[in-house]
């Protein structure tokens, strides 16, 4: 390498006689004095031999002529009246389209909230073979004293301590 060599894109152009004769011969002049840069334009013009040299495929279909064929076709029909009617209705709830998804998500957790609060408020049976003594004594771990604490005060567990 001489100096910065140019971009394969460059030396691309140059195999396919892209290029200005002015650049077009500064490249050549620096391809003799690089030796990078000649192997790869040596590579590039292999390619492109090799792509010249491959028979011509015919394509099935012609895009171009169905293109200019659809253009020139009759336009479509007119929209329906209430179709118009219907998307004019909709037109301000899709201007607040932003707005929905956190409405949703807020309607959604609002409902969940009182759907599980509501399962709090109902009442539960009694557990078969339970007596209520049991289910008390269980709750009164839930007491502000818990059982076999001390009170922190005198009046805390009540004016003559804790009962229990």
């Amino acid at each position: 390498m001489t100096r910065i060599c140019p971009p394969a894109d460059t030396l691309s152009a140059l195999v396919d006689d892209a290029l200005p004769p002015d650049v077009r011969d500064a490249l050549l002049a620096h391809s003799a004095a690089c030796p990078h840069c000649a192997a790869q334009l040596a590579e590039l013009r292999a390619l492109h031999d090799a792509f010249q040299d491959l028979p011509p495929m015919p394509v099935g279909a012609d895009l171009g002529a169905r293109v200019i064929a659809r253009l020139h076709a009759e336009p479509a029909p007119p929209r329906a009246r209430w179709l118009e009617v219907l998307v004019g209705l909709f037109k301000p709830v899709l201007a607040w389209r932003g707005a929905f998804v956190p409405l949703v998500g807020t309607t959604g957790a609002l409902g969940l909230g009182v759907l599980l609060g509501g399962m709090l408020l109902t009442e539960e049976p009694a557990m078969p073979g339970r007596s209520p003594n049991v289910t008390l004594a269980a709750m009164s771990l839930f007491d502000p004293v818990p059982p076999g604490n001390l009170c922190p005060r005198a009046d805390a567990c009540g004016t003559t301590g804790n009962s229990r």
